[in-house]
C-alpha cells in the first residue's frame, strides 16, 4: 500500500470539482487539452495547470496521438489502476 503522503497528495488532487469535471471528460473520450478547454470554455493555461496537478499524482498521463488531420497531438489517458474508480464514480 502507498504511503499516507501519497495517499494525501491523491485525495487532495480529486477534491476540486473542476479537476473531477476533466476527468469525467477524458472518461467520456475528451482528451486534448485544446478540447477540453473548448468544452469547459475556460483558458487552455487553466486547463493544463489542473491537468498537470492530476499527472503529478498519476491518475493521469500523458501520450502522444495523431489528430484527424493527422498532427502530432497530446492526449490524456487514466492510468490503468484509477480506471475502475473513475467507471464506478460515474455510476453514482
Amino acid at each position: 500500500m502507498q504511503n499516507k503522503e501519497q495517499i494525501a497528495e491523491i485525495f487532495s488532487a480529486l477534491g476540486n470539482k473542476t479537476r473531477l469535471d476533466i476527468l469525467d471528460a477524458i472518461l467520456r473520450g475528451i482528451s486534448n487539452p485544446g478540447a477540453i478547454s473548448k468544452y469547459f470554455q475556460s483558458p487552455r493555461a487553466t486547463i493544463e495547470k489542473y491537468l498537470r496537478v492530476l499527472s503529478k499524482v498519476k491518475i493521469i498521463s500523458k501520450y502522444p496521438g495523431l489528430n484527424p488531420e493527422g498532427q502530432i497531438r497530446i492526449y490524456y489517458r487514466f492510468e490503468e489502476r484509477f480506471v475502475p474508480l473513475f467507471r464506478l464514480m460515474k455510476d453514482i
